[in-house]
């Protein structure tokens, strides 16, 4: 019989989960649709992540496994809460040891259990956010385990040469029980050089790999509670202006590119440009207390660090506008002291007009002779016009907009930034606002290159995105795609007006024709288009043709939009065997691929692949139990290029039946591990 919540068990349960719902996102829940299932979720035993990095591109793969503790079969719900900022690139799932890859459908997701104004089903809604996916999985047998896989792609946090990539965790008052196996992969490929690196949030963490510009680290934890958000830092050495440019080609459609402009981490202070700089700050209601505290301490700080020839000023939104003073003013230390003074006099009143605020900031500047700027702090909902404000930025003025807690209209401020030379960033209201506020404000405190301009000197390359150059600034970077017709070699120009006049600097790059690597980038400019043509239909109304190319995008690059979902089809989507196809990172590579049957009472087989690469290499398959302990090693070095199978008998060295249990099974190449599975055996 399942367990109902009194009502002040569903009011913490409530509580519980808006608290979660902060942190945007985390580990995917199945939820059963039968209201008899003995609990509100399939318990969630096993989750792995991987995450390839690319320079700056982090390709996630998250692994689960669930159980049906029901002596009945179940449909369940998979629901993941995806990054805001991130799109999904396939979504795997398994039945009787076969995988099978979810297909998109221009249609609504499927529905949580239940009618989603109260309950579970409700609460998870919330939880999974606006940008959460939901498939649902049928018949899954008593006791079996249901497996999915995730992959979806986003960009690292980056600053003066620090990279950060952010997996939460931190759902203990959720998920109340530890998983049987917690472990995260990190393979890097920087482009430059490995300074420091770091899982702080998880220290007990292996490094399987490290040189100079490439890094492979693991963190395995048997029975972890899902406590703490997982951080993984590394620092980058960055001494001279450059770019990562990746390619690929492919054999029906053209090829796409993505380029990162990377300048350097420091410059020498005569080299940075005169900075005109507006702080627009929200004063509404709603900003009462720590949001609007935090902003406006802030500010402070970063009054500190502007420069003698910066100019400046603080113009207030809520209703109305109220300015500071008139016109920008010198970034003197008697102006300073003023401007801190006016803050700390800044009270909370009704209204959100945004609008209004950037129309009155923008009318600050008078000419585009100094790198401008504004940085926006809002909380809630304005009627902005991107397009009317990018026509109104006659002195290419970058809005760089800040969004505080969740009621806010994402879209819009992201739109407005890439109209306007700029990005938008994001905080919950639990954050340390001033520290993340003083990071996007140093971000952009020193342009080196205003006036920005690219050159590929070739002249069939369309559809780039953006279409407007941001200024360069010390310490961060902007990312360009586009699709390509021809491959060939070429020299990208990039121009733009530093403090001793207009300069260029000229990269080598390569429009390739392979269809094998950098493959993300396809995956990397289908979500910058997506993403471009949602923000339009959201903020000025739905056409049949922004429709049907954004459905046209969806279905060709498997990624989904607003009108697509994903569904299981146990009849026909067969995932391949061919490791060509399924690496998300588009290398054929040796691997071990599963094991069949599995779970397995006494015997299972294992499935393996060797390219041609390793022939006459050591190699063994290991196998682990969570413990870290070796329970049997098997020498598969004599084997060929191709695929293979070999029958395990549930022994360990020692020839002993072992017991049931989750085990990890290492293809192991000399000193490499190629990658790992896990088998379940069952009494």
């Amino acid at each position: 019989m399942k367990t109902k919540i009194n009502t002040f068990g569903r009011y913490l349960l409530i509580i519980v989960l808006i608290s979660l719902w902060k942190f945007a996102l985390s580990d995917g829940l199945l939820l059963p649709k039968d209201e008899n299932y003995p609990a509100d979720l399939l318990r969630n035993k096993v989750t792995e992540v991987n995450v390839r990095i690319d320079g700056l591109v982090a390709q996630t793969v998250v692994y689960q496994e669930f159980i049906n503790e029901w002596n009945q079969p179940v449909d369940a719900v998979y629901n993941f809460p995806l990054p805001a900022d991130a799109r999904s690139t396939q979504l795997l799932y398994t039945r009787n040891d076969t995988t099978f890859r979810a297909i998109l459908r221009v249609e609504p997701q499927d529905p949580n259990p239940g009618t989603g104004q109260g309950g579970v089903a409700a609460l998870v809604n919330a939880y999974i956010g606006s940008n959460g996916l939901k498939l649902t999985l049928e018949d899954i047998a008593p006791g079996t385990i249901q497996t999915v896989e995730l992959s979806y792609i986003s960009l690292l946090n980056y600053h003066q040469g620090e990279c950060t990539y952010t997996y939460p965790l931190a759902t203990q008052d959720f998920i109340t029980y530890p998983i049987d196996h917690l472990e995260f992969n990190f393979e890097v490929e920087a482009n430059r050089e490995i300074l420091y690196y770091d899982i702080p949030t998880h220290p007990d963490f292996q490094v399987l790999e490290y040189d100079t510009t490439y890094l492979k680290l693991r963190m395995r934890k048997p029975m972890a509670y899902l406590a703490t958000d997982l951080v993984f830092d590394f620092y980058v050495e960055n001494q001279f202006r450059g770019i990562d440019f990746y390619s690929v080609n492919s054999d029906t459609m053209d090829g796409h590119f993505s380029l990162f402009m990377r300048p350097e981490n420091y410059a020498p202070p005569t080299e940075v440009l005169r900075n005109n700089m507006v702080f627009l700050l929200g004063n509404s209601t709603s900003m009462t207390g720590y949001k609007l505290e935090q902003s406006i301490e802030a500010i402070s700080n970063a009054l500190d660090q502007l420069r003698p020839t910066d100019n400046f000023n603080i113009i207030l939104f809520n209703y109305v506008v109220e300015q500071w003073e008139s016109n920008l003013v010198p970034a003197s230390a008697t102006q300073i002291s003023n401007a801190k003074l006016f803050l700390q006099n800044v009270t909370a009143t009704g209204g959100s007009r945004l609008d209004l605020g950037i129309e009155s900031a923008l009318q600050q500047f008078e000419n585009a002779n100094h790198s401008n700027a504004i940085l926006a702090f809002t909380d809630g909902k304005s009627p902005i016009d991107p397009i009317e404000i990018a026509q109104n930025n006659l002195y290419e003025t970058g809005i760089f907009p800040i969004g505080i807690g969740n009621n806010i209209d994402r879209y819009r401020l992201e739109m407005t930034a890439s109209h306007n030379y700029g990005f938008a960033t994001y905080f919950d209201e639990d954050e340390n606002l001033r520290e993340g506020i003083l990071r996007v404000f140093e971000k952009i405190n020193q342009p080196v290159l205003k006036n920005v301009d690219l050159n590929f000197n070739k002249p069939d390359i369309y559809n780039i995105s953006p279409q407007k150059y941001p200024a360069i600034y010390i310490g961060s970077f902007f990312m360009i795609t586009g699709r390509y017709q021809d491959s060939e070699a070429t020299t990208l120009n990039l121009i733009g007006e530093g403090y001793g006049g207009y300069t260029q600097y000229n990269f080598p790059i390569e429009f390739t024709d392979s269809t094998n690597i950098n493959k993300f980038s396809e995956k990397l400019w289908a979500k910058e288009m997506i993403d471009a043509i949602e923000q339009e239909i959201s903020i000025y109304g739905e056409t049949s043709q922004l429709k049907d190319s954004v459905i046209s995008l969806s279905l060709r690059y498997e990624m989904r939009c607003i009108y697509t979902a994903y569904f299981a089809d146990y009849e026909t989507i067969v995932v391949s065997t061919d490791p060509l196809s399924e690496s998300p990172f588009g290398m054929q590579k040796s691997s071990v691929y599963n094991n069949y049957p599995n779970p397995f009472h006494y015997t299972t087989t294992l499935r393996f692949y060797i390219n041609d690469r390793d022939i006459g290499k050591v190699k063994f398959l290991k196998i682990y139990d969570l413990n870290g302990f070796l329970i049997a090693l098997i020498d598969v070095s004599d084997f060929t290029e191709g695929w293979h199978e070999v029958n395990y008998q549930g022994i360990d060295i020692s020839g002993k039946e072992i017991p049931a249990g989750i085990y990890l099974v290492q293809l192991q190449i000399e000193n490499r591990i190629a990658n790992t599975i896990r088998i379940n055996k069952v009494m």
